[in-house]
């Protein structure tokens, strides 16, 4: 089978345009519809001449930049003449307001941009006149190109238009839904990417996020809910108090994957301290769930009880809390035992301290503690 190297000539894109001499490809595919194959994502040193599955030439998919971005302009010119090959003119139309704010930065024309994000606000409305919402995803890429660009001013007009036309009275459909997300991530990417100090615009995308999360709390996304109880810290001037543990989860990882725990882990206290309050936070915590995994449950699963209760015990608080649930969430050590049972205990004694009603309570922390104390001692 024949080769194209990534140094010599490259094969064309499915919409014609033939990258030049020294372009880098960064994947190829089979333009057939019946079959689709694809390279990696990443540099290919040489791809096949031809499909590997049916034989048809393949095509260039993806370039580096600048010759990508010259290759988006060739599909977006097919796409609005009504190429059947791919997606549809509507789309195009979007897209195309995009690349051209993204060419007006590249040639040093912004002073275009604000005419575009508006062209782009009104696509926007006309398509959802007729019925659809054609170039919600677009706006969502051009409010971080003009956030990247430092175009403040025009990121929140453009917020703001969205804001006022996005409909949300039915987010069991995926389109609303999608575009209700869409919209409060972009608010949310507008105040986490502000420079110091903040463009007097970051408080008019507050205000609008702060209207806006109540009225879709049913859809959003966990990545939503985290940037959102940051923002509520920051935005009043406040740290966040998961910040510090945070950066405390990810020395410990660090130093994990540098020297993986034998035994007891180093500074389990400090490790059964972030469980503790992350487990108590419930959804409402930024901390990230994989890296609690990795550093709080995952090194403690051949841990005995035994060992533990000796360096949790003597410190308390949500140090032998955040103990407690490591072994109800490992579920690997007998619960009847006098280590576990002490851990346990004294874990629901301090949680029981932090004035939390027994609705927080799991059903076997319940079933434990009216055992102990009895029923409605809490």
């Amino acid at each position: 089978m024949g080769l194209f190297s990534r140094s010599g000539d490259l094969p064309p894109t499915r919409y014609g345009y033939r990258p030049p001499k020294g372009a880098v490809g960064l994947g190829w595919v089979c333009p057939s519809d019946e079959c689709g194959q694809g390279g990696p994502e990443r540099p290919s040193d040489r791809w096949p001449r031809r499909c590997p599955e049916c034989g048809t030439e393949v095509v260039t998919f993806s370039l580096a930049e600048p010759w990508q971005h010259t290759a988006k302009r060739v599909e977006i010119d097919a796409r609005l003449n009504g190429s059947p090959t791919y997606g549809d003119p509507y789309r195009a139309h979007a897209e195309d307001l995009l690349w051209t704010a993204d060419e007006a930065f590249r040639a040093g024309r912004a002073d275009q941009v604000p005419d575009i994000a508006a062209a782009m606000g009104s696509l926007l409305d006309a398509h959802r006149a007729a019925g659809g919402s054609y170039g919600f995803d677009q706006l969502f890429h051009l409010v971080r190109l003009l956030a990247a660009q430092g175009e403040w001013a025009v990121a929140t007009d453009a917020l703001r238009r969205w804001r006022h036309s996005v409909r949300h009275d039915n987010l069991e459909d995926n389109e609303q839904r999608t575009e209700a997300r869409m919209l409060a991530a972009s608010m949310i990417h507008c105040l986490e990417a502000v420079p110091t100090p903040p463009p007097a615009d970051q408080q008019v995308v507050w205000e609008m996020l702060r209207e806006f999360i109540p009225v879709i709390s049913s859809v959003t996304t966990a990545d939503i809910d985290r940037s959102w109880n940051r923002l509520q810290f920051t935005m009043a001037g406040r740290k966040d108090p998961e910040e510090a543990l945070g950066r405390e989860l990810d020395r410990l990882a660090a130093a994990d994957a540098a020297q993986p725990p034998q035994g007891l882990p180093s500074e389990t206290p400090l490790r059964m301290e972030i469980l503790g309050r992350y487990t108590a936070k419930g959804p409402d915590s930024s901390l990230d769930a994989s890296r609690i995994s990795e550093v709080c449950l995952q090194p403690y699963l051949t841990v005995s009880p035994e060992e533990l209760a000796p360096v949790v015990l003597p410190v308390g608080g949500w140090t032998v809390y955040g103990a407690s649930r490591c072994l109800r969430d490992c579920g690997t050590q007998d619960e009847n035992g006098l280590a576990y049972g002490a851990i346990w205990d004294a874990g629901l004694q301090f949680y029981r301290t932090t004035g939390v009603g027994t609705q927080h309570l799991s059903f076997h922390d319940h079933q434990r503690w009216i055992a102990r104390h009895g029923s409605g001692s809490w």
